[in-house]
């Protein structure tokens, strides 16, 4: 057996091996089940596709609009690569909204250096239409600050007519987005309000700002007292309907009550004015959960992104609260520092892991402290995530110097599984490979001993 079929074959039991765990994340399982299917890479377009418009009104889809303003804007015209949205922006009761691009990238493979972005940009009413459209060029570091967007857009057949909406934001180079929302246009003070940039294939332990009928959305606050009011507004940017449940609670963490189901097609946005208006006299988080209408259909799921508009009705004060993506409600709480031992056939060691944890995402330190293990080197960057209740922990890394040109690079891959965690311990199994055709199986059981920032004694 060669090294290329000895790392395949690794590789291969790698993933057997965290396979039961995966099958617990049911996106996961949707996305395993289309890509068996028709293919990974007919999968990636048609869930881009699908995620983005309804197939079945084809003078609005997103495609229209990618393909269109793109190729008329530039001969040489490839395709986008990046996209984002801006989940509120309003004309209403005189109210207008600036929109701002930056254009970060110094060098680009399509366009070598200083590239110039595309950029397209679809607005969309809250039913889910495409209402106007547009597109622009974005010089490398520059800022293009387009003012009043809905007239800088142009309305396409049969729209025009929108008030609010959302922007849906496509770009053949990496570009950051923002709006403004002036309400007073005696005062001019804006709420400033950044993009949610596109996530559909992050892996869940790494999404941020959007939820899936699997982990909810919170709105860290929102007021109804004296003349401060929230506006709440919710896009389904996913590809199938969706039906939101949304729950307010007081400071304190009481629930105070679950307004009446929305649902929400895809595309589509739910906005309300006052969101509070139902417990006057109060403040503190909401929840927004969304639940999948067609569970039948594993290419039909919602996804949403949120922001609340903090906003007083005597003055021109507002400012924007965006959603926080919270995890499954399993995912347990594990930072902090862990010792203990791993142990196979050629690994016989004692470690400790520094692990920090952002929602389910956990990344950090492992140290060989003593016995042996099949590296040079004794200190490792770990990454992973918690999910329904399991951990992964997963090394990819060298063990060898190859800093210089001229020396071998050896590569090693070493993953922890724990089904479960009990108290304060941590135990599973554990699979390591390298390019030097080494494979081992064995466990490992960690304690918690103690936090990563310690008080001062």
């Amino acid at each position: 057996m060669n090294s290329l079929e000895r790392a395949t074959w690794c590789l291969s039991a790698v993933l057997l091996l965290s396979s039961a765990s995966w099958a617990q994340d049911r996106g996961a399982r949707r996305e395993a089940a289309l890509r068996r299917a028709v293919g990974a890479r007919e999968v990636m377009q048609e869930r881009l596709r699908d995620i983005r418009l309804s197939r079945f009104n084809p003078t609005r889809s997103v495609l229209k609009l990618q393909s269109h303003l793109q190729q008329t804007a530039q001969a040489s015209f490839e395709g986008d690569n990046y996209v984002s949205v801006i989940p509120l922006v309003t004309r209403q009761d005189g109210a207008r909204t600036n929109v701002g691009l930056n254009n970060y990238s110094r060098f680009s493979v399509h366009n070598q250096a200083d590239p110039d972005a595309s950029v397209a940009i679809g607005l969309f009413d809250p039913s889910g239409n495409l209402d106007r459209r547009g597109s622009f060029d974005v010089r490398s570091n520059q800022m293009l600050q387009i003012n009043d967007i809905f007239s800088s857009l142009d309305p396409v057949e049969g729209g025009g007519a929108a008030t609010t909406g959302w922007l849906l934001i496509f770009s053949d180079e990496p570009v950051t987005a923002w709006a403004s929302v002036i309400l007073d246009r005696a005062s001019n003070d804006p709420a400033m309000e950044l993009a949610v940039a596109d996530q559909i294939f992050k892996p869940a332990a790494y999404v941020e700002s959007q939820g899936t009928p699997f982990n909810p959305l919170l709105i860290q606050s929102s007021v109804k007292t004296g003349s401060f009011r929230s506006r709440l507004a919710v896009v389904n940017i996913g590809n199938g309907a969706g039906r939101l449940r949304i729950k307010l609670f007081d400071r304190k963490g009481a629930l105070q009550e679950s307004l009446s189901p929305v649902d929400v097609p895809e595309s589509g946005m739910f906005v309300d004015d006052d969101i509070r208006s139902s417990v006057p006299g109060t403040y503190g988080q909401i929840v927004i959960e969304v639940e999948d209408l067609n569970p039948a259909r594993a290419d039909r799921e919602p996804r949403i992104v949120a922001t609340s508009l903090v906003e007083s009705t005597t003055g021109p004060f507002a400012g924007f609260f965006p959603a926080f993506a919270l995890p499954e409600p399993e995912s347990a709480a594990i930072g902090g520092v862990w010792e203990g031992s791993v142990s196979g056939t050629i690994m016989n060691a004692e470690v400790q892991v520094t692990l920090f944890q952002e929602r389910d995402m956990l990344y950090g330190v492992l140290d060989i402290l003593s016995g042996s293990f099949p590296t040079t080197d004794r200190e490792f960057l770990i990454s992973g995530e918690v999910s329904n209740g399991s951990v992964f922990l997963d090394i990819r890394d060298r063990f060898d110097d190859c800093v210089e040109d001229d020396d071998p690079c050896t590569f090693i891959g070493y993953r922890l599984f724990s089904p479960s965690i009990g108290g304060k311990t941590m135990e599973g199994d554990t699979i390591y490979f390298d390019e030097a055709d080494r494979f081992d199986k064995g466990n490992f059981n960690l304690t918690r001993v103690g936090a990563i920032y310690p008080p001062e004694e």
